[in-house]
């Protein structure tokens, strides 16, 4: 079985959410396995991303919950991957098919980030579905993460709910106008 990876462009993207480094995010990067003075690895583990993640957590949202630092993180990454090459293509098509067809290609989205991401789709009405993502450590990156990327595609007072999750996957309900 091959290793879960996360690919450079996702990583550059949280980098982005975070904003100016100053030394001491700099140097807990560095400690973490990211050296932010250095090009990017073209992919790193995902027990490694998630260590990146809790850091920009505790960054973005100190005191916050696991469940919201990490829905904190998805939003402000989506808004920094829109920066990178690969997400700004991503964010354009957004705008073009709308939230119905960003949520039944979800997994070809998650895959432009990692070789690992499987999701599965059920429509429960004009506009509300519920998602199943594989692999959610930290199923608030995908609160986050989809809720804003539904903005990007048009959708308005967007709300994404954990139903149910672990480390093998987790269940969500997302509602739009």
């Amino acid at each position: 079985m091959s290793e879960n990876l996360i690919f450079a462009q996702t990583v550059e993207g949280l980098l982005r959410a975070l904003g100016p480094l100053n030394e001491q995010d700099r140097g807990a990067l560095k400690g973490l396995g990211l050296d932010v003075d250095k090009r990017l690895l073209p992919a790193y583990p995902l027990e490694q991303f998630i260590s990146f993640l809790d850091f920009a957590g505790e960054r973005l949202a100190p005191g916050a919950t696991q469940l919201e630092r990490a829905a904190v993180v998805g939003r402000r990454f989506m808004d920094g991957y829109q920066q990178t090459m690969v997400g700004r293509a991503m964010v354009a098509a957004l705008r073009v098919i709308g939230p119905w067809r960003t949520l039944e290609r979800l997994s070809n989205k998650f895959r432009t980030g990692n070789n690992f991401s499987q999701t599965t789709l059920t429509r429960l009405g004009p506009t509300e579905a519920e998602f199943w993502v594989n692999l959610t450590a930290r199923p608030g990156w995908y609160v986050g993460l989809v809720g804003r990327g539904l903005e990007l595609a048009g959708a308005k007072e967007v709300v994404v709910t954990l139903i149910s999750g672990d480390d093998a996957g987790a269940r969500y309900n997302v509602r739009w106008r």
